[in-house]
């Protein structure tokens, strides 16, 4: 079998199990080594969840793409912008904080109108007065900010190359909004 492509061999589909090892090339783009991995392995490397630090930053696919988010308290208002979203690429943010945080947390995804929001998330009210779902205009809102968190999970998920899908919920005693 030292003889065929990579592309000339059975799929297992899915058979596929965690134990199953894949062929990789360890940095193509510098010194290529070729390198064996489990799936299982794999997986876990590729959805190890990342403590993003406090304060306003951009996010990457390379390093947040995939991943649970965990953010901190903040010290500030914050801002976390998404990169352009492509098709499947997903966004999982979780409040990793210790109480209800003070100041507010944001999630843009761009400026200008020109990449958005479709969806919304649900409002949990933590003194009990309402809950409620808070919905994108569908056509322009690209930033979400989130009063004085307590609480929070949200997914954002690109469906083009402009629009990402918005879900999740946001526990706090101030209903989130989604804005231009």
């Amino acid at each position: 079998m030292a003889d065929l492509k990579i592309t000339g061999l059975t799929s297992i589909a899915a058979a596929t199990a965690r134990a199953d090892l894949v062929h990789l090339i360890d940095d193509p783009t510098g010194t290529p080594i070729n390198k064996k991995n489990t799936i299982g392995d794999l997986m876990n490397a590729m959805h190890a969840p990342v403590k993003v630090t406090a304060g306003t930053r951009p996010l990457t696919e390379a390093t947040h793409a995939g991943r649970m988010l965990i953010l901190p308290d903040q010290s500030g208002a914050t801002i976390y912008t998404l990169p352009t979203p492509k098709i499947g690429m997903n966004f999982q943010f979780t409040y990793g904080g210790i109480a209800a945080d003070t100041v507010n947390t944001a999630i843009s995804a761009g400026t200008g109108n020109s990449l958005f929001f479709l969806g919304g998330v649900y409002h949990l009210d933590i003194d009990g007065n309402t809950s409620a779902a808070v919905f994108s205009d569908n056509d322009s809102n690209e930033l979400l900010t989130i009063v004085n968190p307590q609480n929070f999970s949200i997914n954002c998920v690109g469906i083009s190359a402009t629009t990402w899908q918005l879900s999740g919920f946001v526990c706090s005693a101030t209903v989130p909004t989604l804005g231009d």
